[in-house]
Order: C-alpha cells, then structure tokens, then sequence
C-alpha cells in the first residue's frame, strides 16, 4: 500500500466505525440507553485516537497546503485530545451521561460540524469531485447540534436515536474525506 492509501486509514477507520456504532444507536435505542455512557466514551475516545494518528501521518501536508493559517493545523491535534478526554469521562461517569446527553450531544455535533466544515474549506479545491457534498454533511452535524441545544427531546430513546443519526452522518463525512481527500504532489 502507498504512502496515499496509509494516510486515508484513519478516516476510514473512525467511518466505519462512526456509521456502525450509529446504526446500533438506531436500530436498538432500548440496550444503547444501558450503556450508552461506555459506548460514547469508547466512541469519542477511538475518535480522538484516530484524528491524532491522521494528524501525525498528514501533519507535512497540513503544512505544505497551508492548512489553518489564522490557528495552526494544531487545533485538529487539540480538538482530537479534547474528544479522547471526554471519552475517558464518560466511561468513568456513566451515570452522569443521561443526564447531560442532550446538551453533550449537541456540543459534540456542533464542534465536529463545525472542525469538519473547515477541513472542508482547507483539504479540498472548489474542483475536487464532491467537495460539496462534504460540506453539506458538515452543515447537517452543525444544524443537529444546534437542534440538540435548543430543543432537546424529551425522553432518552429519541435521543438515542437521533445520537445514532448524527453518527451515521459524521461517519459518512469522515469516510468521504478519506476518499476525496487531497493527494500529495
């Protein structure tokens, strides 16, 4: 496998990952709601690892593309500590999770729209092949949070649910960056 190829992994990875984690969410919201703490701790953690692995592999393209002029490409590397941390929270404090998981999900969805809205900006040229589809799914992760923070819903299973949604659609972002990300020169 080529230096390209290896590079894409960790989109892949936190896809796949991502999309089938949200399926569970949507399809059994029931035995989601039981440990739901642990599963999005586990999530935002392999998350946060896989953000930081994709930073250490592409940090000299991050660079050579000017990636993040105004704060550097390190607020990907701080964004990806700031997940992995509030995994290992929430794996520790699952009895806290159902209590703050409207609010939580909503700030979690707002940031990673708004993170993958940028990189859209900064990895992609207005010619590359669906670049605005990208776009518009990091628009959708935006407009969730939003949603979450101001009109949270009532009972856990639609947010389960709606948890699982957001994942599936942040999980299809992460893996069509992957595909349609820049390449090396």
């Amino acid at each position: 496998m080529n230096l390209k190829g290896i590079k894409r992994i960790p989109s892949y990875i936190g896809g796949l990952f991502a999309v089938m984690a949200g399926t569970f969410f949507i399809v059994a919201p029931e035995i989601s709601a039981g440990f739901i703490g642990i599963m999005l701790g586990v999530i935002l953690f392999v998350a946060g690892i896989s953000e930081v692995i994709g930073y250490i592999i592409s940090i000299k393209q991050f660079r050579e593309e000017n990636y993040g002029k105004a704060a550097g490409a390190e607020i990907i590397l701080v964004y990806s500590l700031g997940i992995m941390a509030i995994g290992i929270f929430l794996i520790l404090k699952t009895d806290t999770v159902l209590l703050l998981l409207s609010a939580f999900v909503g700030i979690f969805f707002l940031i990673d729209g708004i993170v993958k809205a940028r990189r859209v900006f900064f990895l992609f040229s207005l010619k590359d092949f669906n670049w605005w589809m990208l776009l518009l799914l990091a628009i959708a992760l935006i407009a969730a949070g939003i949603a979450l923070l101001i009109n949270p819903f009532e009972n856990t299973r639609n947010i389960i649910v709606f948890t699982g949604l957001c994942f599936v659609i942040s999980g299809i972002q992460n893996f069509c960056t992957g595909l349609y990300k820049k390449t090396e020169k």
